[in-house]
């Protein structure tokens, strides 16, 4: 095995240089192993039965005969001598023993097997660590591809031919499969090599409760175990973790020796093969170098590529909480204390509802098969828990008076907070945790409602009218050309039956000159695109004042009613009543 290591070393090829070797060479004659069983082999296990690999190994790695042929007499003498110790030796005659019942032969097997274990045990986790190492690469590889095509960024000479609108990119869909499909294949080694791992360490414990049984004192002498830590979870007070270290893998978390981190091992990806994160986010940890993060990124990317989903989630919490028609609040400063706490867990069931996104194992849900947390702030902090540390985080702000909103992911790391907590242990980010946000939309507006951009004495005098029908009246009169939604309705009949009112509005307004405008009907939205007025939405209404085309209205967009041309009156405009076309 030493041998075969210092060769591999002299020749700076990996485990899976020499399996990718072995199969284009053809020098295993058809029997190549497979990349998890060739970790094995070299790392002892079974490896003296195995000739031919030996010289089929030593020649691959050496282009020069004369050396290789002499380093395969010496591997070859390696085994005669390993298959010599193998033989069964003349042992001497026993001396007389105490007859013990057999427990003292019984305690020798036991203790044989559990030196096996630990043996078989260390090699089983070489070859995880080597397939976890080679399953990161291709992982990172495969979701930097993805996350350039979501964002129709370029990789590296793979620039497509422009088209009319401009500049596309796309990813060689070949490569791309080859990539996925190496992605499989390493990830099914190491689900293998993590299976021969537990299978040894589940050996190994029934081998310590034997010697337990037997009354040997210690349980384990190979050194595996480590103390079980107890109290409740707490940020480290010093810096345990490197900058960027991500959660480690919790693949055999509950077993007596978790495989080592996986990111430390990702982080060995070179640079050149990836991209780093958003432009702008130069002290952001690259996406190639966290591949669980990269996944998650990409995958948010594609369910909400625009952001309208989001922005419609955070809306729809907010008026939920609101309540305008039992209420008539429309601002979420009108919350009540304990109901602005729940805007954050109204966002979560709602993201989760919208999103198609499964409950987690251990926080809120999966992402691209990965868990993942979530947090709100109407601010611009948020607070972490310790037991959250390691894990991913979509991070969400949104706040109705500025109309914004913004979402990103995040690896949350103690070196990332503010040292202070408060008296639940739970830490802010710091300036440096702020930038290591990864933005997957930044503020974005969110859905607009007349009563947030009225003033407030207009507010107050739509509010002062008596009944739910004239406030209905009084807001098409004072929020003309502006989009007025079914919440806005609402809030200010505090009816569930707003609605209504605005088709009544409709027909009073009209003797005053006012064309109330419904998006969900064909030819108010054919009147709003000839009157030059914008968009309608399905779901809004607007109002605008009309008079009959004049002279004086050379050039304004124009629609007929009854045959008379009308057009958006001005301020000093009489009012002129609608002809009956304008309400029917």
């Amino acid at each position: 095995m030493l041998l075969l290591l210092d060769i591999r070393t002299q020749a700076r090829l990996s485990v899976e240089d020499v399996h990718e070797l072995l199969r284009t060479s053809g020098q295993c004659d058809g029997q190549l192993p497979a990349r998890s069983t060739l970790y094995r082999k070299l790392s002892g296990v079974g490896l003296k039965n195995e000739r031919r690999l030996i010289e089929a190994i030593v020649r691959v790695c050496i282009p020069d005969a004369q050396r290789a042929n002499m380093l395969r007499e010496q591997a070859i003498s390696l085994l005669h001598q390993a298959w010599s110790e193998d033989a069964e030796p003349d042992q001497p005659e026993p001396e007389a023993v105490p007859d013990d019942g057999g427990s003292l032969a019984e305690l020798v097997r036991v203790q044989r097997e559990l030196i096996d274990t630990q043996a078989q045990l260390t090699a089983a986790l070489q070859t995880a660590t080597e397939a976890e190492k080679e399953s990161a690469k291709s992982r990172a590889l495969v979701t930097t591809l993805l996350v350039l095509g979501a964002l129709g960024r370029p990789a590296a000479g793979r620039v497509s031919a422009p088209s009319p609108d401009g500049p596309s990119y796309a990813v060689s869909g070949i490569e791309l499969s080859r990539l996925r499909t190496r992605l499989a294949a390493a990830e099914a080694e190491r689900d293998e090599a993590q299976q021969v791992a537990r299978a040894a360490q589940h050996r190994l414990a029934e081998a310590e409760n034997l010697l337990t049984a037997h009354g040997t004192g210690s349980t384990d002498p190979t050194g595996l175990s480590a103390p079980t830590p107890t109290g409740p979870v707490e940020w480290p007070t010093t810096r345990t973790d490197p900058a960027g270290q991500a959660a480690p893998a919790d693949t055999l978390r509950s077993s007596r020796q978790a495989l080592p981190d996986t990111t430390a091992i990702e982080r060995e990806v070179e640079q050149g093969e990836g991209v780093s994160s958003f432009e702008g986010h130069e002290s952001v940890r690259p996406l190639e170098q966290d591949p669980e993060l990269a996944e998650v990124l990409a995958e948010m990317l594609r369910l909400d590529p625009d952001g309208s989903r989001m922005g419609s989630v955070i809306d729809g919490a907010g008026r939920h909480l609101l309540d305008p028609a039992h209420t008539g609040r429309y601002l979420w400063s009108q919350l009540t204390k304990v109901e602005k706490t729940g805007l954050g867990t109204a966002v979560y069931h709602r993201m989760q509802r919208e999103l198609g996104l499964a409950d987690g194992l251990h926080l809120d849900f999966m992402v691209a098969g990965h868990d993942v947390d979530i947090k709100f702030t109407r601010g611009s902090n948020w607070m972490f828990p310790p037991e959250l540390q390691g894990g991913l985080c979509l991070v969400v702000r949104a706040d109705d008076a500025s109309g914004l909103w913004s979402i990103g992911l995040l690896r949350v790391r103690s070196e990332l907070m503010h040292t202070g907590s408060n008296r639940d242990g739970k830490r802010g980010l710091s300036a440096q945790g702020r930038e290591a946000i990864h933005w997957i939309h930044s503020n974005l507006p969110l859905p607009e409602h007349a009563l947030r951009r009225l003033s407030a004495d207009t507010v107050s005098s739509i509010f002062a009218k008596a009944s739910g029908q004239a406030r209905t009246e009084e807001l098409f009169l004072q929020a003309q050309l502006t989009p007025i939604t079914t919440a806005d309705l609402s809030a200010v009949t505090m009816q569930a039956d707003g609605v209504k009112r605005a088709r009544e509005a409709r027909r009073r307004l009209a003797h005053r000159g006012v064309l109330v405008l419904n998006g969900t009907r064909p030819r108010d939205v054919e009147w709003a695109w000839g009157l030059g007025l914008p968009a309608l939405e399905p779901s809004t209404w607007m109002s605008v004042r009309l008079t009959p085309a004049q002279p004086g209205h050379e050039g304004t967009p124009t629609i007929m009613l009854d045959g008379t041309p009308w057009c958006v009156a001005h301020l000093e405009d009489l009012e002129v009543p609608l002809p009956t076309a304008a309400f029917a």
